[in-house]
């Protein structure tokens, strides 16, 4: 080590932490990953109108309820909006390899600063890089860095210690330039994230405690930092508006259940639990939101024991501050650092109970204290043993975290694994099981039209996760977001009567949301109970806050359908007041041809486009029939694909309305009629549109129907090629018909494409009974493994 230059063990080093992180590079989006990319109205367009993101509040982009308050990151933003620009669209596979180049440059700095602190108090420079590696694999960070969102965090600490470092080299007293430099810098890095403010405590430390500085010296040191604090905050003011709203309730954080003493115990119960995750950070979870955290008292002796810990830091930073001990360094940076998340009044709570991405720059004193403090120990006590020491302390450690950090950055891959992951780490909070609901119950219907069975599966689950969510929050508070969500499943599981239950109870708590009206209404209709529709409709629009255009969109379907034409040509050309849409204005045009007036409709369609009153009639049909296919009313959609059949070839045929076939055939699957959806979907598979799902089809009844099984794994492997909504479900419906065809090898082959997909028990356990017998005991061996962890 001698030999080598620190700097090149810094980028060592950085390289490793970075790597720990590489297998998150090709991951999906997750958890808040939208509100700065895909759900990001300015970031979506590129550089088109990226000015914007410095004239509005961070949160004033998001599609979902936008707001001019809370946060102004543009810089951070404005990352994004250039990743879109240069790569055409959104991708997480780049978002996620930005944050790990990203890791490994914040890793690199803060390296070359421990270098140098260490190097001005003629410390060993193998001690600034052990501190450097501790922090490098901490798994506390994983959050930080394999979440794309956090990619605000990484470029506000990329700035800060950038300046601090440029500042710190400068010497005891840096030329205005370098201050001037080192401000702008630490600018950068607030309009990155505001979380950078109290690392100005850092620069005072360095003076007062590295260049051994006067007190008021060291705070004047700080004045080109503070400057920039002060325009940022300046900008801040005039671009954010006043905050109507806040996160005030307990769902969000259980301090605002807490009062006096209860707000002062719980914060110290929560602190403690910091501590306790630096030290070993086991389990981690993305949420620790109620019951998972509830509201302390001082009856716990945590409480006191948090107290007493607490305490003496600050005793010891006072007492070895004023011996400028580089102990008190450290504890002055942790306590200054983390003092922005300690929640300390009502008017400062920040809407978390506990957060670990809150640790990524106060475990940097974390590391430092534990390094400095065991090498004063054993160089006091065994300064011979001294390397023996460390290694028997460190080793283990590092390659603990190691692990752990590879091992917990896998759950954030997807939304599903994410919020699977915290039912099992935070098994008590309502947030993790509503959210790992959702993701189920989306499952659900995505596989439904493909897979009946495993679907039904999923919307079961959802269900159970919701419930379970709910039964936590147990009335204390409303979280009627989800209970939309809850309905879906209900619907997906074919419960009409509990859905309407739950969305109806959703009105109640939640009347300014439109969703649960618009899906009563539809609910309503697929029953024929259009009476009912119509009112809840209504009632939708009577409400709060109502969406105008899916509420007028909805009244105009239920009249159409019924063939009230005035009534829905009033609705439909309600709704185009709040937005354009292609299927309302051609609704409208067939709707104006339907009353006579050609004049009126053919506003709606192109001039060269000839229809006569037959033909809106046909097309009238057949829209109506499409609408019953799509909300899933198979009996109706049959009725009304079987009346158009004599007129089908009339009005253009499978030429025109290329999707019939597919649709149709797809209907008689639903209603019962195996032997008519096969001639049908034969069609629209010679037809050669509509493929994927006609594949799918096609095998599905080869293999229940026809015992034909070596069409249906043709029809499932075409359905591959071609693409499917679904593949997990497709490649499990390929490998299945393989094993019964006897082509074990190539159902081995399937199977590890599914697990590639979607890592489930049944794939793991096809791939372990497929390996026991092709005689490979070690990869039988490890799905063996795999599936007894999931027991």
């Amino acid at each position: 080590m001698k030999n080598i230059k620190p700097i090149y063990w810094v980028f060592l080093i950085a390289l490793l932490g970075s790597l720990l992180y590489f297998h998150t590079r090709d991951f999906g989006y997750s958890a808040d990953d939208g509100i700065y990319s895909h759900f990001n109205r300015v970031t979506k367009q590129g550089l088109n109108n990226w000015q914007e993101l410095f004239e509005y509040g961070s949160m004033n982009f998001i599609q979902i309820n936008p707001v001019n308050t809370s946060i102004y990151r543009p810089l951070t933003l404005l990352t994004f909006a250039i990743e879109n620009e240069l790569t055409g669209e959104f991708s997480a596979p780049v978002g996620h390899k930005v944050n790990i180049v990203l890791y490994a440059l914040v890793l690199v700095v803060i390296g070359l600063l421990l270098v140098h602190l260490f190097e001005l108090k003629k410390l060993p420079i193998w001690l600034a890089l052990l501190v450097l590696l501790l922090y490098a694999v901490h798994p506390i960070h994983t959050e930080v860095v394999a979440s794309v969102k956090s990619r605000d965090t990484l470029l506000c600490s990329l700035f800060a210690f950038s300046a601090i470092l440029i500042w710190s080299k400068a010497g005891p007293k840096p030329s205005v330039l370098i201050q001037i430099l080192a401000g702008i810098l630490f600018f950068f890095s607030l309009i990155s994230k505001e979380e950078s403010i109290p690392l100005m405590a850092l620069v005072a430390g360095i003076g007062y405690f590295f260049y051994n500085k006067s007190l008021m010296d060291s705070i004047k040191g700080v004045v080109p930092f503070l400057i920039a604090v002060v325009v940022y905050m300046g900008i801040r003011a005039v671009v954010l508006d006043e905050a109507s709203t806040v996160y005030n309730s307990m769902i969000n954080s259980v301090l605002y259940d807490a009062e006096g003493g209860e707000l002062i115990a719980t914060n110290l119960y929560i602190y403690l639990q910091y501590i306790k995750l630096l030290f070993f950070p086991h389990p981690l979870s993305w949420d620790y939101s109620f019951s998972q955290l509830t509201v302390q008292t001082f009856s716990n002796p945590m409480v006191w024991l948090s107290l007493i810990f607490f305490a003496g830091l600050i005793y010891f930073a006072v007492k070895l501050g004023k011996k400028r001990d580089l102990l008190s360094f450290g504890i002055i940076l942790y306590l200054a650092t983390f003092s922005i998340f300690a929640n300390l009044s009502k008017s400062l709570i920040i809407g978390s109970n506990l957060g670990e991405r809150f640790q990524f720059v106060p475990s940097l004193a974390f590391c430092f204290l534990v390094c400095y403090g065991i090498y004063l120990l054993a160089g006091k006590y065994a300064q011979a043993k001294l390397p023996l020491i460390f290694g028997i302390i460190f080793v283990p450690v590092i390659l603990a975290f190691s692990w752990k950090t590879v091992d917990r950055a896998k759950v954030w891959e997807s939304n599903y694994t994410l919020s699977k992951s915290g039912v099992e780490t935070s098994p008590k909070s309502w947030r993790t099981h509503m959210f790992y609901g959702d993701e189920l119950r989306q499952l659900g219907a995505q596989i439904r039209r493909t897979n009946p069975d495993s679907a039904e599966i999923y919307f079961k689950e959802a269900v159970a996760e919701l419930d379970n969510g709910y039964e936590i929050i147990a009335g204390r508070v409303g979280v009627s977001q989800f209970l939309g969500s809850l309905a879906e499943s209900y619907l997906g599981l074919g419960d009409s009567t509990k859905a309407i239950s739950i969305l109806e109870q959703s009105t109640r708590e939640n009347p300014s949301s439109s969703f649960a009206f618009v899906k009563l209404g539809y609910v309503e209709m697929s029953r024929n109970n259009i009476p009912k529709a119509e009112e809840w409709f209504i009632k939708g629009l009577r409400a709060p806050d109502p969406n105008h255009f899916a509420l007028y969109k909805a009244l105009g379907t239920l009249y159409d359908k019924q063939n009230e034409n005035l009534k829905a040509i009033a609705s439909f050309k309600k709704s185009l007041e709040y937005g354009p849409d292609r299927e309302v204005s051609r609704a409208l045009g067939f709707l104006y041809f339907q009353e006579g007036d050609e004049q009126t409709a053919r506003q709606y369609f192109p001039e060269d486009e000839e229809i006569d009153m037959e033909e809106v009639r046909f097309v009238k049909d057949m829209k109506l029939a499409n609408l019953a296919f799509k909300e899933e009313d198979y009996t109706t959609a049959f009725e009304g694909y079987e009346s158009i059949v004599p007129r089908f070839e009339e009005y253009g045929g499978e030429e025109k309305y290329p999707s019939f076939y597919g649709a149709f055939g797809e209907t008689l699957i639903e209603v019962g009629d195996t032997l008519r959806s096969k001639e049908y979907l034969l069609k629209a598979y010679n037809l050669g549109g509509y493929q994927g799902v006609v594949c799918t089809n096609l095998g599905v009844i080869s293999y229940f129907y026809d015992k034909d099984y070596e069409k249906a794994e043709d029809y499932f492997a075409e359905a591959i090629d071609i693409g499917v909504s679904d593949l997990y479900s497709s490649l499990v419906n390929l490998g299945s018909t393989q094993i019964v065809n006897g082509k074990e090898e190539d159902a081995r082959e399937t199977f590890e494409k599914a697990f590639e997909v979607r890592p489930t028990v049944t794939v793991v356990r096809n791939l372990y009974l497929l390996n026991a017998n092709l005689g490979d005991p070690e990869k039988a061996e490890y799905y063996l493994s795999l599936l007894q962890q999931n027991q």
